[in-house]
């Protein structure tokens, strides 16, 4: 079996782990597979009216968990695997799936990377990014705005009612397990450091 480096990156809603793992796919090219927890979200298609309202997309059993885990390890093993997608403004996984073909690198991204035992066991090197509660909120605002299709008014609720508690109570308790903790947004000091950490693991 080809070894694998496999890099978890962690962090609270808005704090730049998409964004991170883009910067990284973009620097290392054909040598990359990724794998984002969002994706895994169970399908909630069939709760209607205010049920939905109570929907918590930011607790880990919202991630269908032992399906990301079994991908993970099929592309550690060198197979294939076909990643579901999930529309948010739906809350139903979509029939389109996207093939991941396994690569020497392979990025886990997620809000659960950290916390879930069986998910950060497979990973080699886990960064968590620390950002303040202020900045990660301006974040997700436009986030959700541009790519979810979601008003302020909604997004300020579920940071209220989900994402504030959830983050106190699972998300922030998880940095212990991450070998590097990054205080701030991704700074490009950072980032070069990190890709060039990669290649020597490689």
């Amino acid at each position: 079996m080809t070894k694998r480096f496999i890099l978890g990156i962690c962090g609270g809603t808005g704090s730049g782990k998409s964004w991170l793992t883009q910067r990284l796919v973009k620097e290392l090219g054909s040598r990359v597979s990724v794998i984002q927890s969002d994706w895994y979200y169970r399908d909630q298609g069939h709760v209607r009216g205010e049920a939905r309202l109570r929907l918590n997309f930011d607790h880990p059993r919202a991630i269908e968990v032992p399906l990301l885990v079994s991908h993970l390890r099929k592309l550690i093993a060198g197979a294939a695997i076909d990643a579901p997608r999930y529309d948010y403004a739906t809350h139903r996984r979509m029939k389109r799936t996207v093939p991941v073909k396994p690569r020497p690198i392979l990025i886990v991204e997620g809000l659960f990377v950290l916390h879930e035992a069986s998910i950060h066991g497979l990973i080699d090197h886990g960064i968590f990014i620390d950002v303040p509660a202020d900045q990660r909120l301006i974040l997700r605002l436009k986030r959700d705005r541009a790519m979810r299709r979601l008003d302020v008014f909604e997004t300020l609720r579920l940071y209220e009612s989900f994402a504030r508690p959830m983050h106190e109570k699972f998300v922030e308790p998880s940095r212990r397990h991450a070998d590097e903790i990054w205080e701030g947004l991704p700074t490009e000091g950072r980032i070069r450091k990190l890709i060039q950490f990669i290649k020597r693991r490689l």
